[in-house]
């Protein structure tokens, strides 16, 4: 079962290699199948993995569930998770990273669905994927699960660096309209008015850094605030912990999103300089022979003014859009569909038929 979007795409893409793997591990044959589905939560957050397994599947099948929602054991990222009594797995493609992903979630998959299948070679199969940093731990509970966990620092960096990955920061910017449009408006008045050029050839490159460094910053600010989209453990739905990793993804898929904005209106400024701006007049407004240099400073200098209006047009027309790129936003989703298919199951309950509804 993979999740539409990255996860449907890794898993087509390992369909063939899964079975002869998964084939050679266990010495008979098997059939892959690969279906669209989503983990569901529970409202405290959990996996709800009998909402979640399809309600067709035959007794021997096995489930694994290829998400993009991060998952953490005792804090710590766990790329996978299996639970033999339910005969089913969960990989979590951002404690993956971003380097041979496919690689490392073919392995996860193989030895997960194997461990499943061959419960009497259960240690074996799984242990073939533990390493320094990564090690599975039972369930103390009883309930027959066990959960691969990363170990160390570098695996919190590899999760939200994954979690970025989901959330594709460079589609931020197509969707942010009204962001663009005040920033392209802004950035065309420094084109334009002769004391801007005269200001960016007096300013260093260092002061200039410092001024687009600032104008990312609140750009950044300011969309995660205009847009709620900072989590606290106050607002009850995650703990600390929780609240610390969709925080700090949030800000860094924001912050790359504005960071790509910034060049591509850069690129478009200096380009509108070049052709709007003649060389000679440019060379009598600065008191000096003008030169790319200058061209490219003026450009700089307005591509910050620009970005920094930018955030007074980002509010209703690229509200919606910016939430979906965040992950607190995707688990309000599942639970809400949980809700909904668990209040299906409530009024088909309600449902009789009696001798009457046929005559």
């Amino acid at each position: 079962m993979a999740e539409r979007g990255l996860p449907t795409t890794i898993a087509n893409k390992l369909r063939d290699g899964l079975e002869e793997k998964v084939r050679a591990d266990l010495g008979e044959p098997i059939d892959v199948s690969i279906e669209q589905g989503s983990l569901l939560l529970d409202p405290d957050g959990e996996v709800h993995l009998g909402g979640s397994v399809p309600r067709n599947r035959k007794t021997d099948d096995v489930v694994i569930f290829l998400t993009e929602m991060p998952r953490l054991w005792g804090g710590k990222p766990t790329p996978a998770e299996i639970d033999l009594q339910r005969m089913a797995g969960i990989i979590s493609l951002p404690a993956c990273g971003v380097r041979r992903v496919a690689r490392v979630v073919e392995r996860l998959i193989v030895a997960s669905a194997a461990g499943i299948i061959r419960q009497d070679l259960h240690e074996d199969l799984l242990y073939a994927v533990q390493s320094k940093n990564h090690h599975w731990t039972d369930d103390s509970a009883g309930h027959a699960k066990s959960t691969l966990v990363v170990d160390t620092r570098w695996g919190w960096v590899r999760t939200v660096i994954g979690m970025m990955r989901i959330n594709q920061p460079w589609k931020l910017v197509a969707s942010l309209k009204g962001v663009m449009a005040a920033a392209i408006a802004t950035a065309s008045f420094g084109v334009f008015y002769t004391s801007i050029w005269q200001m960016a050839s007096v300013l260093s490159p260092l002061r200039l850094l410092l001024i687009s460094g600032f104008s990312v910053g609140v750009m950044t600010m300011w969309l995660i605030a205009a847009n709620h989209l900072w989590e606290t453990k106050s607002s009850g739905r995650f703990s600390a912990v929780w609240a610390r990793l969709y925080n700090s993804t949030t800000i860094f898929t924001v912050l790359t999103g504005v960071v790509f904005m910034y060049v591509g209106l850069y690129a478009v400024t200096f380009v509108s300089s070049m052709v709007v701006i003649d060389e000679t007049f440019l060379t009598e407004q600065l008191g000096k022979e003008a030169t790319l240099h200058d061209y490219g400073s003026l450009a700089w200098l307005s591509t910050s003014m620009g970005v920094i209006a930018g955030a007074l047009g980002s509010n209703a027309d690229s509200h919606e859009s910016i939430l979906r790129a965040t992950f607190g936003r995707r688990e309000q989703e599942r639970r809400k569909t949980l809700d909904e298919l668990n209040q299906d199951e409530a009024d088909s309950e309600d449902i009789t038929i009696t001798k009457d509804d046929f005559e």
